[in-house]
């Protein structure tokens, strides 16, 4: 197959809390005109993204229960395979990984099984930076991975750091990645024009980063300090309650949660409450209204170091209405 007859496929990575989820929705906008399939994977055994993102005419594909980079890899290859056979042509693949992933297993997929790369090419690999607290997290391994395997550094969340503070950070990355293009950005706002279609995977820069890219060795162990865990409950929560509760859990526990997000049942409240945070930066808004005949549940996902279920199980029962 030749190249003008692969599916383009963008793989959006970077570390939790970046604002990848955000910036989905910024390109898939932008893109309103094609036929998208988006694959969404989550670190746990949920998926809150599903309800962030908004609905276009993408067709959303959820892996959950592991990350991509490891043991669902099969399970990445089996959805290409499938959409490979779908009658209906897709125009583009935008891959979000959890912001556990280390993106060079995934980039490995598309080179090595032959299927897969007869049938698809990586257009750009675009890894975010949480310009803020990006560097409270480089001595983790993931993070050093995302930004190393870039082709395209999109710096979000410039409104909160400095000019000097800037300065250092592009120098940062540089260092670390210095084939990269650096772009700047506020809640991801950036014209999907900037990043699709630019062809911007280089394989050469890749193999001098990862020379055993292409030998089947690939292996990836996460930090085992970090955790996730996910709480659901059908019954209404009280919104003071939930106030309180997420008033200290930024306080006290604000270091150790690297991403928080989900929607909530509030009993005062017509509409669902959809939330995300990461460290001490915490943002909840009203969604859309709960169908008539949709069940009416809230569901939270923590990410972190060193996080206590039961304490923030026992905090979760509290907000019970």
């Amino acid at each position: 197959m030749s190249t003008e007859q692969t599916i383009p496929v963008t793989i959006l990575t970077g570390f939790l809390g970046a604002g990848k989820t955000t910036l989905l929705n910024h390109l898939l906008k932008g893109m309103s005109d094609q036929k998208i399939a988006v694959i969404i994977n989550e670190f746990g055994d949920t998926s809150i993204d599903s309800h962030l993102v908004v609905s276009t005419k993408e067709e959303i594909i959820e892996i959950n229960s592991g990350c991509i980079c490891c043991n669902v890899r099969g399970d990445l290859i089996n959805i290409l395979s499938n959409l490979i056979k779908q009658e209906e042509n897709i125009d583009r693949i935008v891959i979000e990984t959890t912001g556990m992933a280390n993106p060079a297993p995934i980039i490995q997929t598309f080179l090595m099984d032959e299927q897969t790369r007869m049938a698809f090419e990586i257009d750009s690999v675009i890894t975010m930076v949480d310009a803020k607290h990006i560097w409270q997290h480089l001595k983790e391994e993931e993070p050093g991975q995302q930004i190393a395997f870039a082709d395209v550094l999109l710096l979000n969340k410039m409104d909160l750091i400095t000019e000097n503070e800037k300065k250092e950070l592009e120098q940062q990355l540089i260092n670390m990645n210095p084939h990269a293009k650096q772009v700047y950005t506020t809640y991801a706002n950036i014209d999907s024009r900037d990043l699709i279609g630019k062809r911007s995977f280089d394989l050469d820069n890749i193999l001098n980063i990862d020379p055993n890219l292409l030998v089947e060795t690939h292996h990836h162990h996460h930090n085992d300090q970090i955790t996730s865990f996910v709480f659901r409950e059908d019954r209404p929560l009280d919104l003071d309650k939930v106030n309180h509760w997420f008033a200290y859990l930024v306080q006290f526990k604000g270091e150790h949660l690297y991403r928080y997000k989900g929607v909530l049942y509030i009993k005062q409240l017509e509409k669902r409450v959809v939330f995300q945070g990461v460290h001490m930066l915490f943002a909840g808004t009203e969604g859309v209204a709960w169908a008539n005949d949709e069940k009416r549940q809230s569901e939270i996902v923590f990410i972190g170091k060193e996080l206590n279920y039961r304490e923030l199980a026992k905090g979760f029962q509290y907000c019970l209405a």
